[in-house]
């Protein structure tokens, strides 16, 4: 498998069924991460994505916010940047930050120059990510960039992917999903036409490393066909 994205849902409801503050869900899903990247590295996939944080998050009370924010960037700065060096990972992060603090921006900034031209696997983080955003980003810069050229062709499949945030990235293999809801929940809407999704009962603050071994195991008994027959 080359590309597993994960949806890391159930956070708040995993706090809630302890009676914990919302707080100590999403910093418990933060330490599963860092265990998850690291058996990431063990495991055959090539980039690991996943989605820390989407831009309808931001409709949340402003405290949950806050602190949402707050814990991705201590996480970032501290067991996520070891582990980056630990493994030579390469860090990429995608989504629209324009909403978010300046020195938020700049932790992502700082580690994304740090990060993004080693040399082994791929760890994408999607922080204020929305695919429906994301694609009118990417139609709003074909379109300046044709107005000043005069050009009027037809956008082509290979232009549209170029301008993604995911430009250069392999397309999903599979998606999952934590948290027992069947959807996408506006997540990679172009890049996973073709995804395997696989759809998990447990919170994401449950996770361990079985889930991520059957998923490849799953996957790899899946004849895919990309739209063609078998024989």
């Amino acid at each position: 498998m080359r590309h597993l994205a994960v949806i890391m849902d159930g956070n708040g409801r995993w706090a809630k069924e302890r009676d914990l503050p919302i707080r100590r869900g999403h910093e418990q899903g933060a330490r599963v991460l860092t265990r998850a990247i690291e058996d990431f590295c063990d495991l055959d996939i090539d980039v690991l994505t996943v989605y820390a944080l989407s831009v309808d998050n931001l409709k949340r009370d402003r405290e949950e916010v806050s602190d949402l924010l707050g814990i991705i960037a201590y996480y970032l700065t501290h067991d996520i940047a070891e582990l980056a060096e630990k493994h030579d990972l390469k860090l990429r992060f995608i989504g629209d930050f324009s909403p978010f603090s300046e020195s938020f921006c700049q932790v992502v900034s700082d580690l994304n120059a740090r990060f993004i031209n080693k040399g082994g696997k791929t760890v994408v983080f999607a922080i204020g990510y929305g695919g429906d955003q994301e694609i009118r980003q990417a139609f709003d810069r074909i379109m300046k960039r044709r107005a000043f050229l005069s050009d009027f062709s037809p956008v082509t499949d290979e232009e549209l992917q170029q301008n993604l945030y995911t430009a250069g990235l392999p397309a999903p293999d599979a998606i999952v999903r934590y948290g027992g809801y069947k959807r996408l929940s506006n997540f990679l809407p172009l890049q996973s036409i073709y995804s395997e999704l696989f759809f998990l009962d447990k919170y994401w603050c449950d996770y361990d490393r079985g889930d991520f071994e059957k998923i490849i195991r799953d996957f790899a008994e899946i004849k895919r066909n990309f739209g063609g027959r078998n024989g």
